[in-house]
């Protein structure tokens, strides 16, 4: 797959500092050149440079907003596989941030049935309203069958936020959350899901180079994404 860097950031200046990890994470690929002071202008660019084939490395988890919508506008029933702490499913706002990106993209017409979120750990009351299939950390050795069955011959979009293992595996993050996947359980589900299903894009997000135990982090980044590459 093509590496696509994307050094953007809209978390309300509570996640300033990954728009360094693309460059940390990947040497190769193409750095789209964005002003993190124009959100509106920057999700602009992001939704034109979006296209299939492609592992796209940000900056934070706003950036699947333009590039899930670009791919879904394309693919009719499109699967996406999100992997995070939490849902982001808050209300959305005019430029979705890191938070509310997901439920964005249900109000542009993308079905709840066809969302599948895995590891969620912190869910605010508002968050559970959204009828989309989870998996809970507790559940991932049986997760292989369940993401086949949602997936079957469909095309899929998987979204990773490094959020989604433990706070002890990858403490550099915005929300490190406790009670997250092993590095082994992690990286075991992100093998499962590149081989039983057809990966036609991917994201990986909200790592933080300026985080304590950032090395640890970018490494297990680097790993994730050598795992993503082996996607025909």
């Amino acid at each position: 797959m093509e590496i696509i860097k994307v050094p953007a950031i809209n978390g309300l200046g509570m996640t300033k500092g990954t728009e360094l990890a693309p460059d940390r994470i990947s040497p190769k690929g193409e750095t789209l050149s964005l002003d993190n002071s124009n959100i509106a202008e920057q999700e602009k660019i992001i939704y034109k440079n979006a296209k299939e084939k492609t592992i796209f490395i940000g900056g934070d988890h706003s950036i699947s907003y333009p590039i899930v919508k670009a791919i879904s506008e394309k693919q009719a029933n499109l699967k996406l596989i999100v992997l995070d702490a939490h849902p982001d499913l808050m209300p959305p706002m005019e430029n979705p941030t890191h938070e509310e990106w997901l439920s964005a993209i249900i109000g542009k017409g993308l079905e709840p049935k066809n969302v599948l979120l895995i590891g969620a750990r912190n869910i605010d009351p508002a968050e559970k309203e959204y009828p989309i299939e989870t998996i809970a950390i507790g559940k991932l050795a049986n997760a292989k069958e369940k993401i086949k069955e949602f997936a079957k011959d469909n095309q899929v979009y998987l979204s990773i936020d490094i959020d989604f293992f433990d706070a002890e595996v990858a403490p550099a993050t915005g929300y490190p959350e406790k009670n997250g996947a092993s590095k082994e359980q992690g990286l075991q589900l992100i093998k499962d899901i590149v081989e039983n299903t057809n990966i036609i894009g991917a994201d990986l997000v909200e790592v933080n180079p300026t985080k304590e135990g950032a090395e640890k982090t970018i490494e297990l980044a680097k790993e994730i994404l050598e795992s993503l590459k082996k996607q025909n």
